[in-house]
């Protein structure tokens, strides 16, 4: 039975079918249409491909119900002839669509439809003149003709539709039988499979019978056999009687083929057209032998004399390999040699090579393309894929770089009629190669296809060399036109080949030190960096992903270099103290504004010892390594990316960039000693913008002057001021004045106004800046150098030009400006005092910036006597002395003078003309006297003192007065107001005093209401009047003694009066 078809109105339920088998057999009920069959054999239907009527009880089968059969037996038979039946037929269902959707899709497509006949018709208006509908004649023919338009239209649209629908109607009542139809649709399909397979059997039996016939082997004919090898002839085969040839001897044969070789050049020189591609040949052993070189070789022969007669085909051997020398026997060689046998007799030698030389192209077409397939197979796999055109191969290669594609096409070119010796003559087909590179066609490429050694891979190496040549050669094309490499400070190596691509190389030399050699695998054109390294393999990444490494390559490579400066620079900047900054993160715009176009890396570096407000800043690219001074906000947080263009709370100010003289080094070589420089040149360009800013505020002009010969080679140019002291006061009233006097506010009377500012680098400790400022005095001071060497190494003076110079350390970020005009002062100072000391005839012990000490006079017990005048920085002025020192009793008083105007000239004219006095005052006080006999000296000035006697009692005045340009001292007494200055002492005592105002002695002379005395005659005068009041005293004390023991001898006698009583 070769299949069953599914029904539904099998006879017998599943409830017949358990009661036949039982309770046991309830599992079989209704499980499927097997078991409906089997409940339909079991109530005795016939079963025969179909229903049939039949006895009860015997089934066509051969099963013959046994009315004694049990039924669990009966139940077992009957599903074991169920498991036997054939599979269903299979339900066709692909296809189906539901009858609601055509009938919605049908009323949509009809809805539609007549919306657009709708529109139609609402556009057919009839025509009008000049704007005026037409009433009469031709307006109303044109108004029934857009009628009969319109009902035309409306009525081929219901026509159509109303097609459709009947259509639909068709569908809806076969819809009604669909179940029906559908199993029509199976069976047709099912029968329609069984067909095919009977067409297929078929076939197949054809086919092996038509295989088998190679293998049948004949009977072997073994009578014939033995009879011909034992007779050596077979009594059954005809005789013909053909008399055999008789055989040349070797004289006759040698004759033959010299008379066909002679027939033959004969032919050839004479009679016949020969190609131009036959003109190498060569005529032998009856032959003439056609060569064309790397193709072949072809040998014809004559059978007639006859010049006309067509030439015969004797053998062809290739000239290239690899392939077989000559032609085998065989089916290949027939076929050739029929071919090329009708050409000679039809065409001539001329479609001879025709033929043979396009069929030696098309086999080196294919000798080329199996080795392309079978590279393919090798070690090219996966890199190269091969493609047969018509009678050309097209090999591309590298398959998994991004951009174009690139492939070698190699085919037969006719190409264009050549100028030749024969007119007639057409051009020469021959195999040619096509480039396509990254996609465009590459003309002019030079590469020669040897055709008479054919490689595949050898092509493919010329080609990828050539590639990858172009690729290296444009690269270092690119990377010339930098300046870094064309002016040579940096090297470019092309190493090129024209047969292996491994030999292909470019060497970039990215620093002094540092070199990468770049090579392109040639199988799948991937690029490698050597030596490797972790920024060698980022670009190495890049340079895999570019779609034209050509024209992309020099970019990565010179990201690659400013990369390789910048790590450079950062491990060799650390030797100096700095330390890279990784927070800043400016933007593009940013960078262009400050540093200008071009940058590719930037980098930051702050040093632990300057000023927060400035860092270093390196620029990379390609025109050169460029160092800048970066001035930044301190509000600016470091612990968080910052970009200037945030708006007026950007970091960064301005960028300064730190020339150097040896600017190619920075790019070649920067070494310990180039970054010292750049450390001292970077301080002193930051020093020389704080004075820049600094002077523009106190407005004071300056010019610039690059040095020549200085030692250091710092490239900063020395800084030339003129110093406006008016300007100066009014931009900053706090700065400590230059000038001292009025009459000296308009210009500096005791130096040039032009001082120049040098910059000399780092002082040891890295944190200030070493600036020398040199001056020049107006009067030289003579001997000033004497009287400067024990002075501080700061400061040094020129004996006879009257130059001056001194260094300041300014902390890195400051202006050196408010300590110059410091210094100045000081310095104006110190030259005045030597000025005054000079012309005083004093001697200068000891000198300094913030110090003098001097001598002014020399005193017999005490020696030298010294001053030490102190005029340290924003501080007044101060004066001291020795504890021996006369003075020291007045030295507040003459440091008061000091500080006013003119104070240190007039100061040394009071110690002068003090010193006498002071000295008298010293041995007053040093003399011995009684108890109650002391004296008492009051200074009130420096040329004004009091001194006051206890006994006597006696105050007098000693003041310095000045007549006709004489200076003088002027003694007067004043009364005292001690109780003890009474009576016959106080007479005594005005009247001592009258004498010696009526006296007179060395040097000092009494007048009427005082005493008048000479500077150097007050000592003597002091003295005198000192022993005239002693002697007072020492009367004083006698007296005093006697009323002592008077008052004594009475205080007893009054004791002895006394009587005491118990």
């Amino acid at each position: 039975m070769p299949g069953v078809l599914k029904r539904t109105d099998i006879r017998g339920d599943s409830e017949a079918v358990r009661i036949a088998v039982g309770e046991k057999s309830g599992a079989m009920a209704d499980d499927g249409p097997r078991k409906r069959k089997a409940a339909e054999m079991l109530n005795g239907g016939a079963q025969l491909n179909g229903d049939s009527p039949a006895t009860n009880g015997v089934y066509a089968n051969g099963v013959v119900a046994d009315p004694a059969m049990s039924p669990d037996r009966l139940a077992t038979t009957v599903e074991s002839i169920a498991n036997q039946l054939p599979p269903e037929i299979t339900h066709i269902t692909e296809g189906y669509l539901p009858l609601s959707r055509l009938i919605t899709r049908l009323t949509q497509d009809t809805f539609n439809g007549l919306t657009e006949v709708i529109n139609e018709m609402a556009e057919m208006e009839p025509s009008q003149k000049n704007g005026v509908p037409q009433q009469n004649g031709a307006g109303s023919s044109q108004a029934s003709q857009v009628n009969i338009q319109k009902k035309t239209r409306l009525w081929d649209f219901a026509h159509d539709q109303r097609a459709k629908f009947i259509k639909a109607l068709v569908i809806s009542q076969w819809s009604r039988q669909s179940e029906a139809v559908s199993k029509v649709i199976d069976l047709n399909s099912w029968i329609g499979t069984q067909k095919g397979l009977y067409k297929g059997a078929i076939s197949w039996v054809g086919e092996l019978k038509r295989m088998s016939v190679d293998m049948k082997v004949p009977s072997l004919d073994l009578t014939t056999a033995l009879e011909a090898l034992s007779t050596g002839k077979a009594a059954w085969l005809p005789d013909l009687g053909y008399l055999p040839p008789e055989p040349l001897s070797p004289k006759q044969l040698l004759k033959v083929l010299r008379t066909i070789n002679t027939l033959l050049t004969i032919r050839l020189n004479l009679h016949e057209k020969i190609p131009p591609y036959f003109k190498n040949f060569s005529v032998s052993s009856g032959r003439v032998t056609f060569r064309v070189e790397e193709e072949f070789e072809l040998d014809l022969s004559i059978a007639d004399e006859d010049p006309s007669s067509q030439f015969f085909f004797i053998d062809f051997r290739f000239l290239f390999s690899p392939c077989m020398k000559g032609l085998p026997e065989g089916r290949v060689r027939d076929e050739i040699e029929g071919r090329t046998n009708d050409i000679l007799m039809r065409e001539g030698l001329g479609g001879c090579y025709d033929y043979l030389h396009d069929l030696v192209l098309t086999h080196k077409i294919q000798i080329l393309t199996n080795q392309a397939e079978e590279l393919a197979r090798g070690r090219w796999s996966e890199s190269l894929l091969i493609e047969r055109v018509h009678r050309s191969v097209v090999v591309q290669y590298w398959l998994h770089r991004p951009g174009g594609k690139n492939w070698v096409e190699i085919g037969i070119k006719r190409g264009k009629p050549e100028k030749r010796l024969f007119p007639s003559a057409t051009a020469k087909p021959r195999i040619a190669l096509r480039w396509h590179r990254n996609g465009k066609e590459v003309l002019d490429h030079g590469i020669q296809v040897d055709l008479g050694d054919l490689s595949m891979e050898w092509i493919l190496k010329e080609v990828i060399t050539m590639h990858t040549n172009y690729i290296f050669r444009e690269t270092k094309r690119r990377l010339r036109e930098s300046p870094i490499y064309s002016k040579k400070l940096l090297s470019l190596k092309h190493r090129a080949s024209t047969t292996e691509p491994t030999d292909c190389s470019l060497r970039v030399q990215v620093t002094g030190s540092t070199e990468v050699k770049i090579v392109q695998e040639p199988i799948s054109g991937a690029f490698a960096l050597v030596p490797p390294s972790h920024l060698h393999s980022r670009v190495e990444r890049d340079l895999n992903n570019l779609r034209d490494p050509a024209v992309e390559a020099s970019f990565r490579i010179a990201n690659l270099r400013c990369a390789s400066a910048t790590e450079q620079a950062e491990e060799r900047i650390r030797m100096v103290g700095w330390h890279s900054l990784r927070t800043y993160s400016p933007s593009q715009e940013t960078v262009k504004k400050l540093f200008g176009a071009g940058v590719m890396r930037l980098s930051f570096f702050k040093h632990r010892c300057w000023n927060e407000d400035w860092i270093l800043a390196l620029t990379t690219s390609m025109s050169g390594d460029s160092w800048w001074v970066v001035e930044t906000r301190n509000t600016a947080k470091a612990s968080e990316p910052i970009d200037i263009t945030r708006g007026p709370n950007q970091p960064f100010q301005r960028a300064l960039e730190v020339p150097i003289a040896a600017s190619d080094l920075l790019v070649v070589d920067p070494t310990y000693s180039v970054l010292t420089t750049l450390e001292n040149t970077a301080a002193a360009l930051i020093a020389q913008y704080a004075d820049f800013q600094e002077l523009n505020h106190l407005g004071l002009h300056r010019i610039q002057h690059k040095p020549t010969g200085r030692p250091d080679k710092l490239p900063i140019p020395d800084l030339f001021l003129y110093f406006n002291p008016e300007k100066v006061r009014q931009k900053e009233p706090l700065l400590p004045s230059i000038l001292i006097t009025p009459q000296h506010q308009r210009r500096l009377p005791w130096c040039h106004e032009m001082v120049k500012l040098s910059f000399r680098g780092l002082s040891r400790s890295l944190k200030s800046v070493i600036t020398v400022v040199c001056g020049r005095l107006v009067t030289p001071i003579p001997n000033i150098d004497r009287l400067t060497a024990n002075m501080d190494a700061s400061l040094a003076f020129h004996p006879t030009s009257g130059a001056f110079s001194f260094r300041l350390d300014t902390p890195v970020g400051q202006s050196c400006v408010p300590d110059v005009l410091e210094r100045f002062q000081r310095i104006e100072r110190l030259v005045r005092f030597l000025e005054i000391i000079r012309r005083h005839d004093l001697q200068c012990e000891t000198i300094s910036l913030s110090d003098l000490t001097f001598t002014y006079a020399t005193d017999p017990t005490s020696g030298a006597l010294a001053a030490t005048i102190s005029f340290a920085s924003n501080m007044p002025m101060g004066i001291s002395f020795a504890q021996q020192n006369p003075h020291i009793r007045i030295q507040d008083f003459l440091t008061s003078l000091l500080n006013a105007d003119r104070g240190f000239e007039y100061v040394t004219v009071v110690l002068q003309n003090t010193l006498p006095l002071l000295r008298a005052f010293v041995t007053l006080e040093s003399t011995e006297r009684k108890p109650g006999s002391e004296v008492q000296i009051l200074p009130r000035s420096a040329t004004w003192y009091r001194v006051r006697y206890e006994n006597p009692a006696l105050i007098y005045e000693v003041r310095l007065r000045q007549r006709n340009d004489q200076a003088f001292w002027y003694s007067i007494s004043i009364a005292s107001d001690s109780p003890s200055a009474k009576g016959k002492s106080t007479d005594t005592t005005a009247r001592t005093w009258e004498n010696i105002c009526h006296d007179k002695g060395p040097g000092w002379q009494g007048m009427s209401d005082g005493i008048k005395a000479e500077l150097e005659g007050v000592e003597e005068l002091i003295l005198r009047v000192d022993e005239a009041l002693r002697e007072i005293s020492t009367e004083n004390s006698g007296s005093a003694e006697q009323n002592n023991e008077t008052q004594n001898s009475a205080k007893q006698r009054k004791d002895a009066e006394v009587v005491v009583l118990d």
